[in-house]
């Protein structure tokens, strides 16, 4: 298809002059590597409140939207800002992302059954540069609240917005904004790095340590990448399709037979360990140190939509890792006691929030692959030792307080002092009688 020089012109014009906005058809579309999830989730409610962008509409499913609109109109500003108003250079890379292969790659995202084939390539491009603009804008300024570079958008846009750039209908192939931060010379691991960090739900035990981060250029898009960025490791296939019986209930319960729980030193959902303690009686779960907010539900909800799609037994691991904390937490006192072990870092407002979303979550989510089976099957196990189970019983009915721990001492010592005297009194060598021994021998006939 011939491209239209006049009509290039234009749409760098109207970066270049915001005033000369132009306006695209919205296009409609679904596809193999970006989808639209609306057949997936089950629930029309939860598919308007989860998947659908609030105020910044990314690609073409949810572009020309009428509530989208207040940031899409800022979205030329902001692409000026990126190119520092050299027009030359913005024209320059619109030609190129105008040529036919990588046309043709980035439709090849969308399906070409749902995806309004008549939009011309200059149409998708212009949205494709002014989306990957407004990423790059975003991710290095405004979230961070550089008083000038956020000063247009209001506090609960930039808010509402970073969850926005991670649902799973509102991506861009990761290319075009690679070739934009080149065209711009701008430093892409450096701009994503820390606004990962910041967006990632597995958080560190310690400041120092360096959190996994995939290769952009092995990944389709933002949510690929943070997906990617929860596990440095595959998950294993020889156990993950097994299955056993669990008949635990809860934190509480598994608390309550000697298992205790804390966080792993690793930022990866990989690293769950299950270790017996000194004591035998005794056990310890690490599990990765999770963030629970306001925009944790719409991440998980959206990966797990990810992963329900692509079905890789490599990349299920959010889905077995929500299905494990359900199995774990049912009350908000099982809340409460990850929370205080600092497994669970929650700014919501109560544990009874928290213990709902992941009951809602976990809900009908059933994994055909298991990640954490043979932890699972640890815990089962020391679960049903009886000798556990009256160690632990006996530990809670006797030590359950100062006061009683002082009063078997007391018992313990009287018992040990009583076996000493009978000792003593029957097995102790006789001794050489002294001169008043027998003094009172001969005087009193002994």
């Amino acid at each position: 298809m011939p491209h239209n020089d006049d009509k290039i012109n234009e749409y760098v014009d109207s970066i270049i002059h915001p005033k000369a906005n132009a306006t695209l058809t919205p296009p409609q579309s679904s596809t193999k590597r970006i989808p639209q999830v609306r057949g997936i989730v089950s629930k029309e409610g939860d598919y308007e409140k989860y998947y659908v962008p609030k105020v910044v509409s990314i690609g073409p499913y949810h572009y020309g939207k009428e509530k989208l609109q207040a940031i899409q109109n800022l979205k030329p500003g902001f692409a000026k800002k990126i190119f520092k108003g050299k027009r030359e250079t913005l024209k320059s890379l619109y030609k190129k992302l105008l040529e036919p292969e990588m046309v043709n790659y980035l439709r090849g995202f969308y399906d070409e059954d749902s995806t309004n084939m008549n939009i011309s390539d200059t149409d998708f491009t212009y949205m494709m540069l002014l989306d990957s603009c407004f990423i790059l804008y975003y991710t290095q300024f405004i979230y961070f609240r550089s008083p000038e570079d956020s000063s247009k958008l209001k506090s609960y846009q930039i808010v509402l917005a970073h969850q926005d750039l991670f649902l799973l209908e509102n991506q861009i192939p990761i290319e075009v904004i690679r070739q934009v931060a080149h065209m711009t010379e701008i430093d892409l691991e450096v701009s994503f790095r820390q606004f990962l960090n910041e967006s990632r739900i597995v958080k560190p035990l310690w400041s120092n340590t360096k959190p996994f981060l995939p290769e952009f250029k092995t990944c389709n898009h933002i949510l690929h990448v943070l997906h990617g960025s929860l596990t440095d490791s595959p998950m294993n296939e020889s156990s993950s399709h097994l299955r056993n019986a669990y008949n635990y209930r809860n934190v509480s319960e598994l608390v309550g037979v000697g298992i205790h729980f804390g966080p792993s030193s690793r930022m990866s959902l990989a690293h769950v360990e299950f270790s017996k303690g000194l004591l035998r009686f005794l056990a310890h779960v690490k599990l990765p140190r999770i963030t629970v907010d306001d925009s944790t539900k719409y991440m998980l909800l959206n990966m797990i939509t990810y992963e329900t799609y692509f079905g890789s037994i490599k990349d299920a691991w959010v889905t077995s890792y929500v299905c494990f904390l359900d199995s774990l937490i049912d009350h908000p006192d099982d809340v409460k006691i990850l929370r205080k072990s600092w497994v669970l870092e929650t700014s919501l407002g109560s544990d009874e929030e928290v213990a709902k979303l992941f009951n809602e979550i976990g809900t009908d989510l059933v994994p055909y692959y298991d990640a954490y089976f043979e932890t699972r099957h640890k815990i089962q196990k020391h679960y049903d030792s009886y000798r556990n189970t009256l160690f632990t019983q006996l530990k809670n009915e006797y030590f359950n307080s100062p006061w009683a721990i002082f009063a078997i001492l007391g018992a313990l010592i009287a018992v040990f002092l009583g076996c000493v005297q009978t000792y003593y009194t029957r097995w102790s060598p006789k001794g050489e009688c002294d001169d008043l021994c027998r003094f009172l021998k001969i005087y009193n006939h002994l």
